[in-house]
């Protein structure tokens, strides 16, 4: 049996007399709506949107052991060439062949695509949590995305750290270290002790398209592949220093997936191993942060490695959120490269409401093998995000 599995199944079998003599009758259920709307004036899509209706159900054992189910549905509008931050974003010259990242997602391939908005089932997952860590069983985020720590932003939708929302199709940065998407998984995650959590994932079959990850995406012109048997470890730092009164946040994570790709491919994939690190530091009303992200995109003998970083600064002064975050990312499987910044205020209007303003910028460089698809562009943002 593999050994993720069997870490599942060691606390339900410990806590099975204990569930024979429990009242099941009495669960506590908690709802949640999400919502966000990005105004872009003069960009190619002025107007995304995003959804999001999820719950959790639990019950707690006279044990201690809480047991649960969490569920939650999206749905969203992005760009259409480039939803859930993969896609198309180059032409390649004459001969080349049609190139897909296997963790970025981003495409070196003829074709347009043009998609409308989508839903997903973004999680679907059991739980058991104790005093021995906690197990999740279902559809449901890998430890090395739920451990991810970026660089602090004003902005929930459009952040450089793990964009949801591209106005113009040319934010390319992402620090996110998301390989499975919501695939059905297995994780097993320790309690924070001094600080310190660790965290495994294991997923078998990573083909399952979510709306911001889409391994199972097949690009027009590109031959199709699928990620199975992937593995996720993170570990996570978090702790106020008493006496300098300062926050630490940091986290690792590592991630590899077997490829199997369609005998028509014109390049040869294997395994892909991405690694990841990010921290951030608060000191009174003050955050700082920056994160780095490199895959190998699971190429085999060419150069195809994507890398991304991060840095933030918020503030909160006069009532309001100031805040400035750079990135910038290279693609060397399509020869890309993308820098993005933001800068901006944001305000509470209520308890369940908050407005963002500000100027956000993306833009493109493409290698001599490769031509613009016009993605990119630069001007106001303004992100209102309504939460419940």
């Amino acid at each position: 049996m593999n050994r993720p599995i069997l870490l599942a199944l060691v606390p339900a079998m410990v806590c099975l007399p204990a569930l024979a003599q429990e009242d099941w009758a009495v669960w506590e259920t908690d709802w949640k709506a999400e919502g966000a709307l990005v105004l872009s004036p003069g960009a190619e899509e002025p107007a995304l949107w995003s959804l999001g209706l999820g719950f959790d159900t639990n019950r707690v054992l006279d044990n201690g052991l809480v047991l649960g189910f969490s569920a939650q549905l999206d749905a969203q509008q992005d760009h259409p060439a480039r939803s859930g931050f993969s896609g198309i974003v180059a032409d390649p010259a004459m001969g080349s062949p049609a190139v897909v990242g296997a963790f970025s997602g981003l495409a070196l391939s003829p074709g347009v695509e043009d998609n409308a908005a989508r839903g997903e089932l973004q999680a679907a997952y059991l739980y058991a949590e104790g005093g021995y860590g906690e197990v999740r069983i279902g559809r449901d985020e890998g430890v090395a995305k739920r451990f991810a720590q970026g660089a602090p932003s004003l902005f929930s939708t459009v952040s450089l750290h793990a964009p949801q929302l591209d106005p113009d199709g040319g934010a390319i940065v992402r620090t996110d270290h998301d390989l499975t998407g919501p695939a059905a998984k297995v994780s097993y995650t320790t309690p924070r002790i001094v600080g310190f959590k660790g965290g495994l994932s294991y997923t078998p079959d990573a083909g399952v398209r979510g709306l911001d990850r889409d391994p199972a995406r097949i690009l027009p012109g590109s031959a199709a592949y699928s990620l199975s048997d992937a593995a996720e470890a993170s570990v996570s730092f978090n702790h106020r220093f008493r006496e300098s009164g300062v926050r630490v946040r940091t986290a690792t994570a590592w991630s590899r997936a077997d490829i199997d790709a369609s005998p028509a491919a014109p390049v040869t994939y294997e395994m892909v191993d991405t690694l990841s690190v990010g921290a951030s530091a608060e000191w009174k009303n003050t955050t700082f942060g920056a994160s780095w992200l490199g895959s190998d995109n699971g190429l085999q003998g060419q150069s195809g490695d994507y890398s991304a970083w991060t840095a933030g600064l918020t503030h909160t002064a006069l009532g309001f959120d100031w805040g400035v975050e750079y990135g910038r990312a290279t693609d060397d499987a399509t020869g890309l490269e993308g820098e993005s910044w933001r800068a901006g205020l944001a305000h509470p209007v209520s308890d369940t409401a908050r407005i963002a303003f500000g100027y956000r910028s993306d833009q493109l460089d493409f290698a001599a093998n490769a031509s613009s698809r016009h993605l990119g562009g630069d001007g106001i943002v303004i992100e209102i995000t309504l939460s419940h």
